[in-house]
């Protein structure tokens, strides 16, 4: 799984490959894109590019592309008597006399019936910096049909057509290489995949970066540099796009959190009112039954006062001449108001009846100002209703702490 893992930041699991070659009518261009599933290999597209600048908008960046230089460049030759296994020995021995530090090789075969692929450095690096200015990061490259190495274990065939070159094997060994026409193609069965012979320098690039295939050239190092600025490449999209994704998943938590978290504060500041608005109810009704609880208490101080001795002594002094109709004993001061507090006339009476004899009436009165209890007397009202009866109101005043 860490294996996996790795391999996935580091490259992927997509691939292309790209030949350039060249035809009667300029350069060609042969784009294969394969994918690695489940131990497999797909081709999930092949075209031929009408020119390198066409390459951008046809792959992947995020993928590593292997590049075959094959052009008219490209110098090869096979040695056929060999007893060095020395590889300077053996491109020195292809092309005498040559100066290796302007021209890279690269040699396949080298205990065998070598083959040695030369080419100027400068061509080189001039497609190099043609696929930079692309923006087209390369993880590494091969000269001629050198790749091809890759790939012929798992053919049957005796000859091979690549893009420019027919190749004739003998024991699995090339044995000899001659141009061919473009035109002349044919199709392959590698392992259930169909390939065309356009696409199986492209396909064995692909190959034998999968199977870690040693290499004998003089390009090591800027190979390594191309692959090491791939990768970096790779490693820093896939981390950014994995921290965008990771950071874009903590803020959809946070905004999950904060959602839940915000709706119960919503349901306890509701919970809160409702329970506010009952504080308030009970407060309310709190006042309402301190207030009735007043009057009671008013009424009922005002009951156990000396009410009852007072109405008996009063009751004593009334003459036969005099009938009662009504007694108010301190009373309302106001009209009861909700909500206002029970104010009473204390320590005072109010008495209405009916007199029979003015003369009697003004007697009574005189005697109850007589009265140690009372304070006052005073005739508020006294209004003749007959010949001999007359209505009359008097308010008595009174000691209460008697």
């Amino acid at each position: 799984m860490v294996k996996k893992l790795r391999t996935y930041l580091k490259e992927g699991f997509t691939y292309s490959g790209l030949e350039i070659s060249e035809s009667e009518k300029g350069e060609a261009y042969y784009l294969l894109e394969l994918k690695k599933s489940k131990g497999e290999l797909l081709i999930t597209n092949k075209k031929e590019l009408e020119s390198l600048d066409a390459l951008p908008s046809s792959i992947q960046k995020k993928y590593p592309i292997f590049l075959c230089i094959n052009t008219s460049d490209i110098l090869m030759k096979k040695v056929d008597f060999n007893n060095n296994t020395n590889v300077e020995a053996i491109v020195y021995q292809a092309f005498p006399n040559i100066d290796l530090n302007n021209f890279y090789y690269e040699v396949i075969q080298k205990e065998k019936s070598p083959v040695v692929t030369l080419s100027r450095r400068e061509s080189v690096d001039s497609i190099l910096r043609q696929l930079q200015e692309l923006k087209v990061k390369i993880s590494t490259f091969s000269l001629g049909v050198s790749a091809l190495t890759n790939v012929i274990p798992y053919l049957e065939e005796e000859t091979m057509i690549v893009s420019n070159h027919e190749i004739n094997i003998i024991n699995k060994t090339i044995e000899s290489l001659t141009l061919a026409k473009a035109e002349n193609k044919r199709l392959y069965k590698i392992n259930g995949l169909e390939l065309s012979s356009s696409y199986l320098l492209s396909f064995s690039q692909i190959l034998g970066n999968l199977n870690q295939s040693a290499r004998s050239t003089n390009f090591i190092e800027v190979t390594e540099n191309l692959k090491w600025e791939f990768r970096n490449f790779r490693i820093f999209n896939q981390v950014l796009k994995f921290s965008l994704v990771f950071f874009i998943v903590l803020l959809l938590g946070n905004f999950f959190a904060y959602n839940s978290y915000h709706e119960e504060v919503g349901h306890l500041n509701a919970a809160m009112e409702a329970t506010s608005s009952k504080k308030d109810e009970l407060t309310f009704l709190d006042a309402s039954v301190k207030r009735k609880q007043e009057r009671v208490e008013t009424l009922s101080k005002s009951s156990n006062s000396k009410a009852t001795y007072y109405l008996d002594l009063f009751a004593q002094r009334i003459p036969t001449s005099i009938l009662l109709s009504d007694i108010k004993y301190q009373p309302l001061a106001k009209p009861v108001r909700e909500n206002k507090p029970i104010l009473l006339e204390e320590g005072t009476m109010l008495v209405s009846g009916i007199s029979k004899d003015v003369n009697a009436f003004s007697f009574w009165v005189e005697e109850l100002e007589k009265e140690e209890w009372i304070n006052s007397v005073e005739t508020l009202d006294y209004d003749y209703a007959g010949k001999s009866t007359s209505n009359f109101l008097i308010e008595i005043g009174f000691h209460e702490d008697r």
